[in-house]
């Protein structure tokens, strides 16, 4: 059970990761649809979305101890929706929302702290 939110990591960042590597500077991008292509902003998301994928496949040997890692996720992606998203939503700013990655970070804020507690329950910690 421990395993999941690791496993998801995986199966969700891998794709999203080699297609921010491999796409053309100034390209469309199919992860940030409506944004404008920054090459260094582009390649500093795919580096910490790459090591948040790499650690979650280290932490399949033991997905208990690396529980810290679940709790940078759920901040970082709760910051963005309230400090870039909220201001769109209610009409303070204007800018694009991608809503496919948007969509993945509500279930991680939302499922994450399920798993933290799980592992901090379960004493290993």
């Amino acid at each position: 059970m421990h395993h999941i939110p690791y496993i998801l990591n995986i199966a969700i960042l891998a794709p999203v990761v080699w297609a921010l590597i491999r796409m053309s500077d100034g390209g469309s991008s199919t992860v940030f649809v409506g944004s404008t292509d920054a090459p260094v902003l582009r390649f500093m998301v795919a580096s910490l979305w790459g090591g948040v994928m790499i650690i979650s496949a280290i932490a399949l040997i033991n997905p208990v101890l690396f529980w810290p890692l679940l709790v940078f996720q759920v901040v970082y992606k709760l910051l963005f929706i309230v400090l870039w998203c909220l201001p769109i939503w209610l009409g303070y700013t204007s800018g694009a929302v991608p809503g496919g990655p948007v969509s993945v970070f509500i279930f991680i804020i939302v499922v994450w702290p399920f798993f933290i507690v799980m592992a901090l329950q379960s004493g290993q910690t």
